[in-house]
């Protein structure tokens, strides 16, 4: 089991303990028994850990995480992302309730953290994948290419790109368009959630220590909460920069 202990996604490895999986908490566990990768995020972990807890389990389903000379979990062949705050969904009810019967019963633990059924063999562990031997290159399998690639630069994001990519969008997408690159623009980090209230899409934005606001769309307008951006200096720059873009449009 690893649990998230901060905004910025550091993990930490702990003992297996059922009780860890609640509200407040992230973990990811690597279920070698069941060949799965389980990441449980509990309905009151914040934004930026939320987003952090779901790149690193996918990071983690396919690198593994390493334990003193043990790497664990590596090319688990599932994943499953289980945010506690969708429970009402029956199809993450069944996964939340799945995890917590695999964490449930008697364990025994190898270098402190190495969860283990003591009633089961301890080596080999089932799901651990067997790295194919490389093939080896001789001088008449080797295939001679010639041609150089084409090399393609990437387009630079302005605010001028923005406006004209967004223009076949209706005018409360085009105002969200510019929200969402006028915080990009002056904040390193930021991340985003789609939600829906009284049947229009709205979109929560957090730029950790900078700003969190939420943006509801409408045919023509977009409604910010708060007003205000925030009382950052970062948040005031942001919110002149969106009303200088959104009075061109």
């Amino acid at each position: 089991m690893l649990m998230l202990i901060d905004d910025a996604g550091e993990l930490q490895p702990v003992k297996l303990d059922p009780h860890l999986a609640n509200s407040n908490n992230a973990v990811i566990v690597l279920d070698e028994y069941h060949d799965t990768c389980w990441v449980f995020i509990g309905r009151n972990v914040n934004m930026a850990t939320r987003m952090h807890a779901l790149r690193m389990g996918k990071s983690i389903q396919r690198m593994g995480y390493k334990i003193g000379v043990a790497t664990i979990g590596m090319g688990t062949t599932k994943i499953v992302e289980m945010l506690e705050k969708n429970d009402s969904d029956p199809e993450v009810a069944k996964a939340i309730e799945e995890f917590r019967a695999v964490l449930e019963g008697r364990w025994s633990f190898d270098d402190e953290v190495l969860a283990f059924r003591p009633d089961k063999p301890k080596e080999p562990i089932a799901g651990t994948p067997v790295r194919a031997e490389e093939p080896v290159i001789t001088p008449e399998s080797t295939i001679e290419v010639d041609a150089q690639p084409a090399v393609t630069e990437e387009p630079t994001l302005t605010a001028k790109t923005v406006e004209e990519q967004a223009s076949f969008l209706s005018l409360g997408e085009q105002k969200a368009a510019l929200l969402l690159f006028s915080i990009i623009k002056h904040t390193d980090l930021t991340y985003s959630e789609r939600f829906e209230k009284d049947g229009k899409m709205g979109v929560k934005i957090e730029a950790p220590g900078v700003l969190t606001i939420e943006a509801l769309l409408a045919e023509n307008d977009i409604h910010i909460t708060p007003p205000n951006f925030g009382d950052s200096e970062v948040a005031k720059r942001v919110k002149e920069e969106f009303e200088s873009l959104i009075s061109k449009l």
